[in-house]
């Protein structure tokens, strides 16, 4: 053994007892310091906290539940935001017409569930940036096409129109339909059964609602009439006192756009798409 190992292992044995004399102390704030860094890191390695997305999953294809599961437009959005900001997702299920309620009070830090941006919403919450534009569509029974093919049939005395509570299409109805007899409903399936059951002669609803519905083999006995009712811009909705988290969805969907991610989802759930004039 050279002199220069004899003289690299004796200050080996230096530092060794040298730590050795400050014992357990040292090592317990060693081991406290690792757990608090592993503390910090939250569920699943995250360095922040979940983000609680408000969901109404009974939007299909926009955000619904399937075998005990949320998918949709917006889930696969709220999945690929948390893996952007490193966060993770955390739905919190809320009837619609009370999602705006739990987003001032502070239940959830995100509105991700097909929300159309309206002037009465936008006093009370930020929204960002849209991701898509609708408008509302007619949904008649097939044997009717010729009855109620015309747009302008809605507009008659007397005609039966029906919506979903809470919507915008709601908002339509009340506003430009006046001289129909309306009917307002829970759900659309509630809608859709007094359709078929000829209690109403339209439902009004989204645009992908009946893209879905008149496309599904399963609703042949139903009719879209695919002429927009109104321009309407699906967003997402945060806080007015949260300008931060605004800031970071708006960039972060800002960059989705330039590289192409927004339409591939909406198309995986939309397949068939009507261009809006």
């Amino acid at each position: 053994m050279s002199k220069h190992q004899n003289s690299a292992i004796g200050d080996q044995n230096r530092r060794a007892r040298s730590f050795s004399r400050l014992g357990l102390p040292v090592a317990l704030f060693l081991v406290g310091w690792v757990l608090a860094s592993c503390a910090n890191l939250g569920p699943a390695g995250f360095s922040e906290p979940a983000l609680r997305v408000g969901v109404s999953p009974d939007y299909p294809p926009v955000i619904f539940e399937r075998d005990g599961e949320i998918v949709g437009i917006e889930a696969d959005f709220a999945h690929r935001l948390g893996s952007d900001l490193h966060r993770p997702i955390e739905f919190v299920e809320i009837p619609f017409p009370d999602l705006l309620d739990a987003l001032e009070a502070g239940e959830i830090d995100v509105v991700m569930s097909g929300l159309s941006s309206t002037p009465d919403r936008a006093s009370r919450v930020q929204f960002i940036e849209p991701y898509m534009e609708i408008g509302q569509l007619a949904l008649i029974r097939n044997r009717d096409i010729g009855r109620f093919g015309r747009i302008q049939e809605i507009r008659r005395p007397g005609t039966r129109v029906g919506f979903q509570r809470g919507t915008t299409g709601e908002r339509y109805v009340a506003s430009s339909l006046t001289r129909a007899a309306s009917f307002a409903f829970d759900s659309v399936e509630d809608g859709l059964r007094s359709l078929r059951a000829d209690r109403i002669d339209y439902f009004i609803h989204d645009a992908p609602t009946v893209w879905r519905i008149a496309g599904g083999v399963e609703n042949r006995d139903l009719h879209g009439l695919y002429r927009p009712l109104t321009t309407e811009q699906i967003s997402w909705a945060v806080r007015q006192g949260d300008p931060q988290l605004a800031t970071v969805l708006n960039a972060t969907l800002a960059h989705w756009k330039r590289e192409g991610f927004v339409d591939p989802i909406v198309q995986r759930w939309i397949p068939v798409r009507i261009t809006l004039r």
